[in-house]
């Protein structure tokens, strides 16, 4: 039996009711400089609902205020992990929910299942500092999303560990940055999960996956211990993945009291093919562009969080965390440097390659003779970049539940502090693009900053300190106006303050400042005992990351995640959200078990939306706020249990348009001359499918013995920089994936997987590059790239399961 979430967690009930784990909405966050931070929240336990094995939390990441889920006028999404992944073998959690929920899609530009873009109805939630962050997501209240760029690290997350993963869209005691939705991930503890699992699986393209975790509790003792690690060699040339997982949770309990002290970490090498050349797949599907692209994670994460409870009326709740991480990037691509025109012996970049205006210099301030590079060689580039990020957290909550006028009503209210530092290093090295379009540096650092005459765009290293702080405040009440009817009012107040500090120079020092109070309300009618309706309102803001501040300026390019310079400032994004639906269930006399049901449309308007828009440079690109998007569609789902058979199908239909016209820059053949694109009102926002179908069964031949499928449809999409649609769509695609578990004992078990069953050809993103600079055997015309999805794959495997 599960406790459904509509925060950030879900619940599990363990025997006697015993809730554990923390959930709901804000961020939970921290105050530079402390190890741990306290805070408290008011909680009051409701009476038994309608459905009494499920309820919904509202609230904080904390333990909210427990609530029917007919009084949620939103969506929420909730899966068990545990059931979701199990056959996977060690994949992360963003691509097994995409094959079950239809209003899920995967943008995939690094070319690795490792590190995929989450999707939420057109808002994301990418591994990619440069990728405009829509999605907030929580570990057991503590939030994800990186201080720097808001981006989400979905390999730093011990999917063998977790839970429950609940996803609810737009609310505002969310925090900031989820103007999309939440995704919260509730992990597991020696409280609720006794005994013992370990797995050994296998399969194609030299996949090896192992975990094994136990629980156990001693008395008032509980503990969990976790720990996971894969390789694969990657369906594309040089494109190895390691992943390495722990999860630790020691928990105590005693009377009203449950504390719970919990470790995450990670090590991870993800080497990431990226997006190729459409005539380079052409010829081998398996194909990269330039190379090395190589990704190192490293995290550790400390969280400490207890509830006090009395009775069933009050409860005390407190949480505090530590996060590290530290990112390498490693990235070979093609370069601007070239022979100077006027004189082949010296290396010229940008401007009209004369030397010595035009000239090439290193960090030491000389030019740089072409001797460097072997003889008659391409000029080739490495970035290297180092993000090293430290940050604490905590929130604050109360809430009070007592009858007005004789209504039932339900009272939540916070406030929550983040603080992160990062120090961000990049630089650029000149290297030999080898004919196999492999990057061998040279040992020359670029500095185009030493030059008194270099013409934009610069590149330069990088030193920089980064801050954030993001302050909240949070409210929200529920009114049963009557049995059947209630109102739901909140409100959230964010202050975001952003500081940057160049260690190498001044341009890019600075700080702004952030407000803004999100109102929200709705509605739920229930209009029989297992039909209801609702309607609801409200808005939610994203503050610029320091990623996106330190690079705004159209006249000064950075080279994605890699280079910063001085911007002009952005505005904050601040959207809102209207929603409406129905949701039910319905037994048949003629059949066993239970059809449940939703059907759900919504808008969401994005004011002073951010894009990252590329240039006619490889590599470069800038921030800026482009007026107004919207994002709009409907859902539908229906699901069917019963004691052999779980099936579900969901569609979705998602409209993502621009609203305002707008002249961009672009990398797209569509471009004029001067590099930009023209936008007009309802042209489509690139790589949001306009139609997902996802259908899924499992099916019980016996006891011992299942068998399932999942189907899933999805229409293509526009490619990345061609904003104005003027280019031919990244085609849709349907794939089919198969799966079984066979109990040999009551221990052993033995599963296997066969993903892609048809072989289909189909690819995850697509955008444009420039093909100049290439070594002499490349004679590339169509700069269309796409990364292609993996082929079929076969997994299998053996789990033993002990008490």
């Amino acid at each position: 039996m599960l406790r459904v979430s509509s925060g950030v967690g879900v619940l599990p009930a363990s025997a006697g009711g015993r809730i554990h784990g923390c959930a709901g909405k804000t961020s939970a966050i921290g105050v530079a400089g402390a190890a741990l931070v306290f805070s408290f929240s008011l909680e009051t336990a409701l009476a038994q609902t309608a459905e009494p094995e499920t309820v919904i939390v509202i609230g904080a990441p904390l333990p909210g205020s427990k609530i029917d889920p007919d009084k949620i006028a939103g969506d929420v999404e909730v899966l068990s992990m545990p059931a979701l992944t199990g056959n996977r073998g060690g994949d992360v959690i963003p691509n097994a929910v995409a094959t079950q929920l239809s209003n899920v899609s995967i943008n995939d530009e690094q070319g690795s299942q490792f590190q995929p873009d989450f999707v939420y109805r057109g808002f994301e939630a990418s591994p990619l500092s440069g990728i405009a962050g829509g999605v907030a997501v929580y570990q057991d209240g503590v939030r994800l999303n990186e201080s720097f760029g808001d981006n989400v690290n979905w390999d730093l997350v011990p999917e063998f560990a977790v839970q429950t993963f609940t996803l609810e869209s737009n609310d505002p005691a969310f925090g900031l940055n989820a103007i999309g939705g939440a995704v919260s991930l509730t992990m597991k503890s020696g409280l609720d999960y006794h005994g013992g699992e370990a797995e050994l699986s296998g399969g194609s393209f030299g996949n090896v996956s192992g975990n094994a975790e136990y629980g156990v509790q001693f008395g008032n003792f509980g503990i969990y211990l976790g720990l996971g690690g894969l390789h694969d060699d990657g369906y594309r040339y040089h494109s190895p993945a390691t992943l390495r997982q722990l999860y630790g949770d020691l928990a105590w309990q005693s009377g009203r009291f449950e504390l719970h002290l919990s470790q995450s970490a990670a090590f991870n090498d993800i080497a990431a093919a990226g997006p190729t050349p459409v005539q380079m797949l052409a010829q081998d599907i398996r194909s990269v562009f330039t190379h090395p692209q190589m990704t190192r994670n490293e995290m550790e994460l400390t969280e400490l969080h207890g509830t006090w409870r009395s009775g069933r009326r009050l409860s005390i709740s407190f949480t505090a965390y530590y996060r590290h991480f530290l990112q390498h990037l490693v990235d070979g691509n093609t370069t601007n440097v070239a022979y100077c025109g006027n004189d082949p012996a010296q290396l010229c970049l940008e401007g009209n390659y004369d030397y010595p205006g035009d000239a090439l210099y290193d960090v030491q301030g000389d030019t740089v003779p072409a001797s460097v590079l072997a003889s008659g060689a391409t000029p080739g580039e490495t970035d290297f970049t180092q993000t090293d990020t430290n940050s604490v957290g905590s929130a604050m909550q109360a809430s009070v539940s007592a009858p007005v006028l004789g209504h039932g009503n339900r009272f939540v209210a916070g406030a929550s502090v983040d603080h992160g530092m990062t120090n961000y290093q990049a630089y650029g090295e000149l290297g030999n693009l080898l004919e196999t379009l492999e990057v061998r540096d040279v040992g020359v650092i670029i500095d185009q900053a030493k030059s008194p005459t270099a013409q934009p765009p610069i590149e330069a290293p990088v030193d920089v300190n980064a801050g954030n702080t993001y302050l909240g405040a949070y409210a929200a009440d529920v009114l049963d106006v009557t049995q059947r009817l209630s109102w739901t009012v909140s409100a959230r107040l964010n202050i975001a303050d952003i500081s940057l500090n160049d260690l190498l120079g001044s341009s890019l020092n600075g700080e702004q400042s952030f407000t803004h109070l999100n109102p929200g309300t709705g509605f739920t009618y229930k209009i029989s005992d297992s039909l209801t309706a609702y309607a609801g309102y409200s808005e939610s803001n994203r503050a610029p990351t320091p990623g996106e501040m330190s690079c705004a300026d159209p006249a000064a390019p950075c080279l994605l995640d890699a280079f910063l310079v001085a911007d002009p400032p952005l505005r904050q994004v601040v959207s809102q959200d209207f929603e409406a639906g129905l949701r039910g269930k319905v037994r048949l006399a003629q059949l066993p078990g239970t059809f449940s049901w939703k059907a759900e449309a919504w808008r969401v308007d994005a004011q002073n939306d951010i894009l990252l828009l590329a240039t006619q440079v490889n590599g470069f690109g800038y921030f800026e706020n482009a007026g107004v998007t919207r994002r709009e569609g409907a859902d539908f789902h229906l699901d069917y249990r019963d004691d052999r058979w779980k099936l579900s199908a969901s569609y979705s239909y998602l409209n993502a348009t621009f609203r305002n016209d707008e002249v961009l820059s672009s990398n797209s053949p569509a471009a004029d001359a001067s590099g930009d694109i023209f936008v007009h009102p309802g042209d489509q926002i690139p790589m949001n499918p306009a139609h997902r179908l996802t259908l899924s069964g499992d099916y019980n031949l016996s006891p011992s013995w299942s068998v399932g499928a999942d189907w899933r449809l999805q229409s293509g999409e526009y490619l990345v920089g061609d904003e104005s649609n003027q280019e031919p769509k990244l085609p849709g695609f349907t794939t089919i994936n198969l799966r079984t578990d066979y109990q040999l004992t009551s221990q052993f078990d033995l599963f296997g997987e066969i993903e892609n069953v048809v072989d289909t050809r189909y690819y995850t993103y697509g955008t444009f590059a420039q093909l100049d600079h290439l070594p002499p055997n490349f004679n590339l015309t169509n700069p269309r790239t796409y990364s292609p999805a993996a082929p079929r794959v076969f997994l299998c495997g053996l789990r033993a399961t002990w008490n």
